[in-house]
């Protein structure tokens, strides 16, 4: 039973556990601002938490250099408790803690408590009242007690705040791992001359750390080759962060990218980290970059120029050191004429571009991407190996792969559920793609008798009936992102442009 309660017992945040102390605290020394500053690098004090009816969101992340304040470093190097007032001879304190921040009336009562552990200074407790002579010598020297308990509570935060940012970036990366996808050799698989160029310019740009962007159609590998030149660099052993653009909300964008502060707009009631903090010192993948929402791009180049940003609701700059590797299906060039991308942002990133054939232009590359691809599937299903017959050869050679090697890897997985055995055939492989001609013929009878249809509505038309086919289902190998060609994530944002909803295939 004992175990049990420890286990349902609630984990508190760092602010929450300061919070608590503080209150307790209030109970025996009467304050109406209460703030903990931790000592941070650069001999800066940082606030890591306040609170009492003096409290304004102007302290929130608000920071003192020392260098600037020779007396509150005094203070630090004394070790013990000082009040502020006027009246003392042998006062330490200049100025008022928070002058210019807090309007506070003359003659307040303001007491400050270097914060101590193991004899190592960690930060700064400051005490303020409106109203004078509230601190007694007797409340000086509780308070000198009662600051080696918050001492310890800070001490705690900031050693929280190191462990959930390290468990965090290790988790993403751990789920990073643990996702399907082929390995960094497994994604280089080729011999064709035009994929042999590629992996050369892997080769050569991989250790030079500049930014990479990674040009091709649809389905041609592109997260592949970021992976690749991610674990040939340096920051192999790094975390490598991949964000998707077509999926990222306008309003939401910066956050995903930069993180936030706790109360930094509705719904954000814990601090997060975005991508740019989770890929610190190792690569951030910036897939479908052409989708990046214009208003975000200047604050993505001046992180990118300077390795600084402010998470959002946050005053505090935080450096990162991130190799960006971007990838495209789009035209830049164009997007920039047209004014719907930064051309500052597209030269910077354009440092080493990579672009990569389509499926169809790497001529026998596809038999070995399909000897690949079966020998996951036979361990995936339990068989010794998959066997392609002469018709399955033949039309792997002849198809023209509009979705490239995904849609590959995604007709090669429904053959081997279709061929219910060790063989496949010809007719397993023309499954997916009989339905498209006989699509695409009701379209050319529709076009011979001059009722051309929007291109976005037969997009749409198309998605819904993917859609109406896979139950609604997205995700999977009997997903509509598979019966497509598409990446899930891919298929979303359009769903999104276009403004389906899966609430119309049940109205269907």
């Amino acid at each position: 039973m004992y175990k049990e309660e420890i286990l349902n017992t609630p984990i508190l945040t760092s602010e929450r556990t300061l919070e608590i102390v503080l209150d307790a605290i209030k109970t025996i020394v009467p304050f109406e601002l209460a703030v903990v500053l931790s000592l941070e690098k650069g001999n800066v004090l940082k606030v890591r938490w306040a609170q009492g009816p003096l409290y304004t969101p102007k302290l929130r992340d608000f920071t003192i250099n020392l260098q600037e304040r020779p007396d509150l470093q005094k203070v630090l190097d004394v070790g013990k408790v000082q009040l502020f007032s006027d009246d003392l001879p042998d006062n330490l304190l200049e100025q008022d803690t928070y002058e210019g921040v807090i309007d506070l009336p003359d003659g307040h009562s303001c007491m400050v408590a270097p914060l101590h552990v193991e004899g190592k200074t960690i930060g700064l407790l400051t005490l303020d009242h409106r109203t004078c002579n509230m601190f007694t010598p007797q409340v000086v020297r509780v308070t000198e007690g009662l600051s080696r308990i918050i001492a310890l509570a800070l001490a705690q935060s900031m050693a929280t705040d190191t462990l959930l940012s390290e468990r965090e970036a290790l988790v993403y990366e751990r789920n990073t791992l643990l996702s399907d996808f082929p390995s960094e050799k497994d994604g280089l698989i080729g011999q064709s001359p035009a994929w042999k160029e590629v992996v050369e310019k892997i080769r050569m740009v991989a250790p030079a750390d500049a930014p990479v962007l990674i040009e091709g159609e649809t389905g041609t590998g592109k997260e592949q080759v970021a992976r690749a030149i991610h674990a040939l660099s340096g920051r192999a052993h790094r975390p490598f962060v991949a964000l998707n653009c077509s999926a990222l909300v306008t309003a939401l964008a910066e956050s995903e990218l930069f993180g936030h502060e706790r109360g930094a707009f509705t719904g954000a009631v814990s601090r997060r980290r975005g991508r740019f903090e989770l890929a610190n010192n190792g690569s951030l993948f910036l897939d479908e970059i052409g989708d990046m929402p214009i208003d975000i791009q200047p604050k993505l180049l001046r992180a990118i120029q300077e390795k600084s940003f402010e998470r959002v609701g946050g005053e505090i700059t935080i450096h990162a050191d991130v190799r960006i590797i971007c990838a495209t299906h789009k035209d830049l060039e164009s997007l920039v004429q047209q004014g719907q991308f930064r051309e500052d942002l597209y030269y910077r990133l354009n440092v080493f571009p990579i672009h990569l054939p389509p499926l169809r232009e790497r001529g026998d590359d596809v038999f070995l991407l399909a000897d690949f691809f079966l020998q996951k599937l036979a361990r995936r299903f339990g068989q010794e190996r998959f066997y392609l017959t002469d018709a399955a050869l033949q039309y792997l050679k002849s198809y023209s792969w509009p979705g490239n090697v995904r849609e590959l890897q995604n007709t090669l997985e429904r053959a081997a559920i279709l061929c219910q055995g060790s063989t496949i055939d010809g007719e397993h492989l023309r499954f997916s793609q009989r339905s498209r001609r006989s699509r695409s013929a009701k379209k050319r009878t529709v076009s011979s008798h001059g009722e051309i249809e929007p291109l976005d509505e037969a997009m749409r038309r198309h998605i819904l009936r993917a859609l109406e086919a896979t139950g609604g289902k997205i995700y999977g190998p009997e997903g509509a992102a598979a019966l497509l060609g598409l990446k899930p994530t891919t298929l979303q944002s359009k769903m999104k442009k276009l403004g389906i909803q899966r609430e119309e295939l049940a109205k269907g």
